[in-house]
């Protein structure tokens, strides 16, 4: 298998996460994921979150060190340390909505659980790249744009700390995994990190489709 250009490599992981995000948005649109809020479903996001961010940081940062080049090894240390900030803060906002900082982490979701599982057991640098930063992290901007908006009535604190804190330093570092991958995915055999991609976004869709089943009525 000969190994597509940089460029190239990079438009057919995009095309297979858009392609993902297509179905993902469909199959939440048929099951009702953008349910009006309450309080109890505010709480329950902000204890996803605390699991998200802090589970990326955590599958990340072992392989910081193994990134050949100081312009993207700092930057992709200073997401870990983002990461870990803004686990503190959720947890800060629970804790100020009196709910349970630790009530999805000490009891994961089965799917949720597999989705960082998974994560744990790559293989590579691209590998991780490709399926974490580049694959479903793609999609938070995406979906807390949606939650701000419906979030902003009942919770003007929630949103402001997704829209000003949040939102605002994810898309600071969305530049840093193209910028790896198209550095350090040149190979075909490191290019096999494609297949990382699907299976990230699909055990992704899976947690997001089971937390949001399992919503507070």
């Amino acid at each position: 298998m000969t190994a597509l250009k940089p460029d190239e490599f990079l438009q057919q992981l995009i095309a297979a996460r858009e392609a993902f995000w297509e179905k993902m948005n469909a199959e939440r649109k048929s099951y009702g994921a953008e349910k009006p809020l309450t309080p109890a479903i505010v709480l329950r996001r902000l204890q996803f979150g605390v699991v998200m961010e802090r589970k990326a940081a955590e599958v990340t940062a072992p392989w910081v060190s193994k990134i050949p080049d100081l312009d993207l090894q700092q930057p992709m240390s200073e997401y870990v340390v983002n990461e870990l900030k803004h686990t503190s803060i959720l947890r800060q906002r629970i804790r100020d909505l009196n709910g349970d900082p630790d009530g999805l982490w000490n009891s994961p979701l089965t799917e949720l659980k597999e989705l960082w599982e998974f994560h744990g057991t790559l293989g590579s640098l691209c590998e991780l790249i490709a399926s974490v930063q580049f694959g479903h992290e793609e999609f938070f901007p995406r979906t807390s744009k949606s939650f701000i908006e419906r979030v902003s009535p009942l919770d003007p604190t929630t949103a402001a700390i997704y829209r000003d804190v949040l939102l605002a330093e994810e898309e600071g570092h969305e530049w840093i995994a193209p910028e790896i991958l198209k550095r350090y995915a040149t190979e075909a055999d490191v290019q096999q990190c494609l297949a990382a991609l699907k299976t990230g976004c699909e055990l992704f869709g899976r947690a997001i489709q089971s937390f949001n089943r399992t919503m507070p009525v």
